[in-house]
């Protein structure tokens, strides 16, 4: 029952999400919605950032940011451009520099989705290029539209490293958010950092891609969990079980699935009596020395 109240909150949330449509498909993962005074605050995503007096490239910048500077988003234009890509509008920005405040204008493709921090350290994520991967058969040639999801890592305003995951174009891109754990057990871990994808109705999945930042600095692409309900009708459930977690093992991560469907009966709140009809389980051990995740058989 758990999990089919969540799942009927995430649906219900994501319609709110899916009443403020964006105009820039491509920006939709940076999920910037602002009206009337307001602003929200973001990290500069590309390495290096030019900012411009107006919004277009025909005048000299006016200043350069790197990645992980702070900047707020006080503004959408609805003046475009298109970048390895990606279309998006320009952003009026506010900044501080050499003590002072400043403003100006900069593209949305090189600032960072949700901003991610802890302590000194910054994650800093975005969309960086498409990823189209084409497929072709006989005379028959597929285009499948994906994007290049960038994590980086900075740390008192020095870009330490970088890591990449292959996202679809499709409905899971609607909206993006992220969280960062602890290295939840894990030997030479010191942070797990997870990057959200997911869609703005029910019925689309939620993709969590997860890394790990090492104690030795080492940013490691590491493993992916899918879930996806309607309401009440059906539920496809993923979850790890990390060491320091309750039945974890040392150094050992459990991936575990469920589906179930509705029945004809109901409970007394009226809502659909879930049956489970699959249940599955895989163990991932973890090399801490070698930094290696390798399924066990």
């Amino acid at each position: 029952m758990k999990k089919l109240l969540l799942f009927l909150f995430v649906c219900i949330s994501h319609q709110l999400f899916a009443q403020e449509e964006p105009n820039f498909p491509d920006m939709r993962s940076w999920s910037i919605y602002l009206s009337g005074n307001d602003s929200t605050d973001r990290y500069i995503f590309s390495d290096t950032a030019y900012i411009r007096v107006s919004p277009d490239t025909k005048q000299s910048p006016i200043d350069t940011l790197m990645a992980g500077d702070n900047i707020t988003i006080t503004g959408m234009t609805t003046k475009s451009l298109t970048i390895r890509g990606l279309h998006g509008p320009w952003l009026k920005i506010g900044y501080q520099k050499n003590g002072e405040y400043r403003s100006g204008y900069i593209w949305q493709g090189l600032v960072s989705c949700a901003p991610l921090r802890r302590g000194d350290l910054k994650f800093v994520y975005g969309i960086e290029r498409r990823a189209d991967s084409i497929a072709v058969s006989g005379n028959k040639r597929d285009t499948f539209p994906k994007y290049l999801v960038r994590l980086k890592v900075v740390q008192n305003g020095v870009l330490l490293t970088k890591a990449a995951q292959i996202i679809g174009d499709d409905e899971t891109a609607n909206f993006s958010d992220g969280k960062i754990m602890s290295g939840m057990g894990l030997t030479n871990v010191q942070h797990i950092v997870v990057l959200t994808f997911t869609g703005a109705a029910c019925g689309v999945p939620t993709d969590d891609y997860y890394f790990a930042w090492t104690k030795d600095g080492q940013l490691l692409q590491f493993l992916t969990k899918t879930n996806i309900g309607d309401a009440d009708a059906y539920y496809h459930s993923e979850e790890f079980v990390f060491p320091n977690e309750k039945n974890g093992q040392p150094d050992m991560i459990t991936w575990n699935m469920e589906e179930a469907e509705g029945t004809d009966k109901v409970d007394k709140n009226g809502m659909s009596i879930m049956k489970v009809t699959a249940k599955k389980s895989k163990r991932y051990a973890w090399d801490g020395e070698n930094k290696k995740i390798t399924e066990v058989r």
